[in-house]
């Protein structure tokens, strides 16, 4: 999902918002891959979520799932453009049921996952 950084940006301001997005704010190699690590940096990805009123997820992954849940805690408003942005989406969701359960099915029902939303 990296390659699509500039995308995902761009679609967030074309709705009207000033994009936040952990790839940018926090490139791989300083951060994750660099001296910082993954569990610190993580913990920055938490504090971003803490500090913006709207949580958008445009792909599934462990990070993002660690992210989702973390939000629902709050009183975020949630957007889910992963449909659009993340075909694949189902895989990994299915794939990290067993460590992270169902977080989408307390959001809204499944069957609204196949349409625009």
């Amino acid at each position: 999902m990296s390659n699509l950084t500039e995308t995902i940006v761009d679609y967030v301001a074309k709705e009207g918002y000033a994009p936040l997005h952990p790839f940018l704010a926090m490139p791989y190699k300083y951060f994750e891959g660099g001296i910082v690590g993954r569990n610190k940096t993580i913990e920055y990805c938490f504090r971003l979520v803490d500090i913006c009123p709207h949580f958008w997820l445009f792909g599934i992954s462990e990070g993002t799932l660690e992210e989702l849940s973390r939000a629902q805690s709050s009183d975020k408003i949630f957007r889910f453009p992963f449909l659009h942005f993340d075909p694949e989406w189902n895989e990994f969701y299915q794939n990290l049921a067993s460590k992270y359960g169902d977080p989408l099915a307390n959001l809204f029902p499944i069957q609204r996952l196949t349409k625009q939303n």
